[in-house]
């Protein structure tokens, strides 16, 4: 059974104490409380790159050394029934001057902007006043300020709010509880000398939105339409935040999830102390299956953390059900065939507050509607199938983070193969380009150990090229032993990325372990002499005799992973190589 759960999250930070003086900063001191139920009040303070620089409860009153910049005032009640006469201020605290004051009307949380110094750190902001009128019903009317990195504003009815906006493109998305439109109510945004560069009303329904520019081309500010990808066949291709529109679609044409426990969609308990393989203790995965289902393609064009995030910054408005496959063309067969399983998946704990990967639970957030950041590689492909459990009719934003960068734009090389081969003369290795995009050269690395690399040549590359090319290098001084190979490729602007990794074995003496690496089960190959093994610490082993070396190649298993040294002697020489035994 679905339940609600009320929490409030700080996320807490050091704070200069008063007539405290930090270069490029002004102490400003911030006062909340005054309401009726002030034990229901939180708040945070987060900066332009979102981090966190004060909160608090209520009653409080908190100095802070901030630079000059726009930030923004996440406010939260506990009851959900706004501050009830509460309030908070921002002045500066050697002058008292007052810089921002407002309150949470109504609801459960909501956004205000503060600019401190007169502006933001880009130099391109200017002050905006927007105004939402009353209408018939103003109980109805909610509405979000949305644009690239996330929520600016959020706010209700009738309501004027003073905010510190960048150029670039804005959505205002409008919602009406009872579903008839605003009844009246307006919005309009001015700029500082009072003209409008916005404006609009929700003239029917529960859901709108109107996206319009500052400071930037029109053309630059396409409207962000609804999404309909109902089928995994029709998943859309996501290459950056995006807002996208949800309602009570149902399941498409079929339903593609596998029944609950099944491999493509296992069955996990909240914190019964048995964790997915990703590594949370949440719900999941869809306990009903499909349900009002979108689709869509995440494309990662640099490898790294995977984090995103929908619904954040209180626009959740229903349970946001998710759950996340690999993705290749056969994987819209695979997966309501029951033989592909998910990386990633949530059943929301709560509805509120988000929900999606992270590394740390972004404010307002509860811990079981995320799961653990996942680890990508260049040109992965992802599908996630967003359930709408509530069956509501709104907008969705879905921001991404983390180290991994999501994109469409083509890859600045398309590495087909590497491959890396014992020869009379050495090692040789080649490779090929299906395409090459501004890039400069390749660096040739070798490690003996798969730890430290070497870069032991650097080949120019074509710069730019839509075909097949052919790459070829001659390692004449391998390591005795096993030589692991991989390409560094380098662009034009400096940023890299690597190939996959290639071993071939190198020994005078003809002396190797193979597989290599394993798993702790190999076979050693030396044509004379007595073979021993010797671990980390330089203990024995292992060690056969000439003879039983001499017939055959022995099978080895040695159950700790490590790294171990296989030695062989004939009496005149001695020559070594490397083992590594993995889990």
């Amino acid at each position: 059974m679905r339940f609600a759960i009320i929490a409030s999250i700080i996320i807490g930070c050091a704070v200069a104490p008063s007539g405290t003086v930090r270069a490029q900063c002004t102490n400003y001191t911030i006062t909340v409380g005054g309401g009726l139920y002030d034990f229901e009040v939180s708040w945070n303070m987060v900066n332009e790159l979102g981090a966190v620089v004060a909160s608090g409860f209520a009653p409080t009153t908190v100095t802070a050394c901030l630079p000059d910049g726009c930030y923004q005032l996440n406010l939260y009640d506990s009851f959900g029934d706004g501050w009830n006469g509460a309030t908070y201020s921002v002045a500066v605290t050697a002058t008292g001057v007052l810089v921002g004051s407002g309150t949470l009307a109504n609801g459960s949380s909501g956004t205000m902007q503060v600019s401190l110094g007169g502006g933001c750190s880009s130099g391109d902001c200017d002050m905006y006043t927007m105004v939402v009128t009353a209408g018939l019903y103003p109980t109805e009317v909610n509405w979000n300020l949305v644009t690239g990195p996330g929520i600016v504003a959020t706010g209700f009815a009738p309501t004027t709010l003073m905010m510190c906006l960048d150029t670039g493109c804005y959505t205002m998305q409008l919602f009406d509880a009872f579903g008839d439109g605003w009844n009246g109510a307006t919005w309009t945004l001015n700029n500082a000398g009072g003209a409008s560069v916005g404006s609009g009303t929700l003239g029917t329904g529960s859901i709108g939105q109107a996206t319009f520019p500052i400071g930037v081309p029109a053309a630059n500010c396409a409207s962000a339409g609804p999404i309909t990808a109902s089928d995994c066949p029709e998943a859309v291709n996501i290459c950056t935040n995006i807002n996208f529109s949800i309602d009570p679609n149902g399941i498409g044409s079929m339903n593609e999830i596998p029944s609950v426990g099944s491999y493509g969609n296992p069955l996990f308990y909240y914190g019964d102390g048995s964790p997915s393989p990703w590594g949370s203790d949440n719900e999941g995965c869809l306990l009903n299956n499909e349900l009002n289902s979108t689709w869509m393609v995440v494309n990662i064009s640099q490898g790294g953390m995977l984090e995103f995030t929908f619904g954040g910054l209180s626009t959740q408005v229903g349970f946001y059900d998710w759950i996340m496959y690999p993705y290749s063309s056969s994987t819209c067969s695979a997966i309501p065939a029951n033989t592909q399983a998910p990386v990633s998946c949530n059943w929301n704990w709560v509805s509120y507050g988000g929900t999606g990967l992270a590394s740390t639970v972004p404010s307002g957030g509860d811990a079981g509607n995320f799961e653990p950041p996942l680890a990508v590689q260049t040109g992965d492909q992802y599908i996630i199938c967003f359930s709408n459990w509530s069956s509501v009719s709104t907008v969705v934003p879905l921001q991404f983070g983390g180290t991994a960068v999501v994109s469409c734009e083509p890859l600045p090389i398309e590495l087909l193969a590497f491959h890396a081969k014992r020869t009379e003369g050495g090692i040789l290795m080649d490779w090929s380009t299906a395409s090459e995009k501004n890039t400069s050269h390749f660096v040739v690395q070798r490690s003996a150990d798969l730890m430290e690399w070497e870069g032991i040549s650097e080949l120019r590359a074509a710069g730019s090229s839509y075909t097949t090319l052919a790459y070829r290098y001659l390692d004449a001084e391998p390591i005795d032993g096993v030589n692991y190979y991989r390409l560094q490729m380098v662009d034009m602007d400096g940023t890299m990325e690597f190939s996959p990794i290639e071993q071939a074995t190198w020994s005078l003496s003809g002396m190797f372990a193979y597989p290599n690496p394993n798993r702790g089960a190999f076979q050693v190959h030396a044509p004379s002499g007595e073979v021993e093994i010797m671990d980390a610490m330089g203990r024995t082993v292992y060690r056969s005799s000439a003879s039983t070396v001499g017939n055959a190649d022995p099978s080895v298993q040695l159950t700790t992973p490590g790294i171990y040294t296989l030695a062989s002697s004939d009496g005149a020489d001695r020559a070594t190589t490397r083992i590594v035994v993995f889990e």
